[in-house]
């Protein structure tokens, strides 16, 4: 509740392989992530959160690739 209206605010869905948060899934994200390939606990790249970069996390980013909703 950002204006303090009482009413919860409509957040957008997150768009999981936007990795540097412009609003779509791109060639700059993929470049991202193979930059951070392997161990990586905590880092955006990392996906699907299991501290490593790899196919299953490219697997996630090639599924939401384009415009995020």
């Amino acid at each position: 509740d950002v204006d303090g209206d009482g009413i919860p605010d409509d957040c957008p869905p997150p768009c999981v392989g936007d990795v540097n948060g412009d609003g779509a899934v791109s060639g700059a994200d993929l470049g991202l992530m193979i930059a951070a390939w392997g161990a990586c606990g905590g880092c955006p790249e990392d996906l699907n959160g299991d501290g490593t970069v790899n196919g299953a996390d490219l697997g996630l980013m090639i599924a939401g690739w384009g415009a995020c909703p």
